[in-house]
Parts: C-alpha cells; sequence; structure tokens
C-alpha cells in the first residue's frame, strides 16, 4: 500500500474486510465531526490489529477541522 489512505483503505485496515455500500453512504452523509470522531475510531481499531495509522485535526481554508490520517 502506498503512503497515501483513502477511507476505504482506513475502513479496511481497521475491519480487517471491504466496507460495504451502505456502510460507504452512511460515512459519506455523516456531518464532519461525527467523520472525524469516525476516523479517530478506524485508526484505533487499525492500531489494535497491528497497523500504523496517524491522525491529526487540522484546520481547512474552509474554517472546518478535518481529521487527517496517514
Amino acid at each position: 500500500m502506498s503512503g497515501c489512505l483513502s477511507f476505504r483503505d482506513l475502513f479496511e485496515l481497521a475491519k480487517g474486510r471491504p466496507w460495504t455500500p451502505d456502510e460507504e453512504r452512511a460515512f459519506a452523509a455523516l456531518p464532519q465531526d461525527a467523520r472525524n470522531q469516525a476516523v479517530r475510531d478506524l485508526a484505533r481499531e487499525a492500531g489494535i490489529r497491528g497497523a500504523c495509522v496517524r491522525i491529526e485535526d487540522r484546520l481547512g481554508t474552509d474554517g472546518v477541522v478535518y481529521t487527517a490520517f496517514w
């Protein structure tokens, strides 16, 4: 896997399986604060499974905080 992770990659690292279309739609529909929390939770789960995923909150140019991951 390259240095760039997609949300799909993060989910697979955390859950050990691909996400379903329903899970993908549900994630996409989350407000940003809930999406940020989901990213934090997935990164924590991925770490339990042995993956090294880093996260950091970053302020976007639109004034919204996004939880970045790599």
